[in-house]
């Protein structure tokens, strides 16, 4: 059986995901984002893979989907209504990849909670140039259990993706936010890659800002064993390329909106929330919020 398969956001992750997707020529790949991209590739191990699909920025006509992958950052789905009502049709599965908690909430206005599967992905994708993106690792993609999980992984190749299935995505999304939310912080706000955690005291501010994290993400359900978590992050974090970037630095340098309200900002929120005091998550939103977001530039 054919489906037709769409990916809308093609930014770092849009561009890993239709280069996974492309060589099963058993879909139909279509692709949208709100500007246009001149060219999609995608570098690994030195070797170019180049996915020349044309990127549509406009819907002249609805196209109802049997799988719709969102790639979009959390600031950018309330501009896509366009897009998601031509998209998504009553037996449309969804698939929501992108940072923070929550991912169904805001799709709910357009398709059922049983046509979505929340996923985590775990890939560092870096630009390279307008529509060219450098991947470091194989990527890792964990999504909640559903009754389509399977038809969806069946989409891809398990030499290019390793896909896992669980109950407990909640657990998993909140890790990754800690991690990605202490990370991206302080490399956007130093404007430098990874190359600065050789200074200690940096590696040291890492370290609250995971600790904060982990006690919203505890007392919001999340399942963290929170010594082993942070060491665990802590290792990686020193074991890191010195190049290696985060996607709020790439926002900063491209000045673009920083992602806040799916990171630091949703920290610090449900701190107040469960009267957890989080001070250093408080002035890093309070800093960042005016990035890139001067009303009279």
């Amino acid at each position: 059986m054919s489906y037709k398969v769409g990916i809308l956001g093609v930014g770092a992750i849009g561009t890993l995901m239709a280069s996974l997707l492309y060589p099963n020529k058993k879909l139909s790949l279509f692709l949208y984002n709100r500007s246009p991209k001149q060219q999609l590739s995608i570098f690994n191990d030195k070797k170019e893979k180049k996915i020349p699909i044309h990127v549509e920025t406009s819907l002249p006509e609805k196209r109802k989907l049997d799988f719709l992958c969102i790639c979009l950052k959390e600031h950018q789905v309330k501009n896509a209504h366009t897009f998601l009502t031509g998209l998504i049709g009553v037996e449309t599965k969804v698939i929501v990849i992108r940072n923070g908690i929550h991912h169904k909430e805001a799709l709910l206005p357009y398709t059922s909670e049983r046509n979505i599967i929340e996923a985590v992905i775990d890939c560092p994708v870096q630009p390279i140039a307008d529509g060219r993106y450098e991947q470091l690792n194989k990527p890792v993609l964990i999504i909640n259990r559903t009754a389509f999980s399977e038809l969806f992984i069946s989409l891809f190749s398990p030499a290019d993706i390793k896909i896992n299935c669980i109950l407990d995505i909640k657990t998993i999304a909140w890790k990754k936010l800690c991690e990605s939310a202490a990370l991206g912080a302080i490399l956007c706000l130093a404007g430098e890659s990874c190359w600065i955690f050789k200074d200690q005291r940096l590696v040291n501010l890492h370290k609250k800002l995971l600790q904060e994290g982990v006690q919203v993400a505890i007392a919001d359900g999340a399942e963290i064993k929170e010594p082993i978590f942070i060491e665990a992050i802590q290792t990686k974090l020193v074991n890191y390329p010195p190049e290696k970037g985060s996607s709020m630095l790439s926002d900063r340098k491209r000045g673009a909106p920083i992602e806040l309200g799916a990171k630091n900002q949703v920290i610090s929120s449900l701190g107040k929330q469960y009267a957890i005091e989080t001070p250093i998550h408080d002035l890093v939103c309070m800093l960042l919020e005016k990035t890139n977001n001067n009303p009279t530039s």
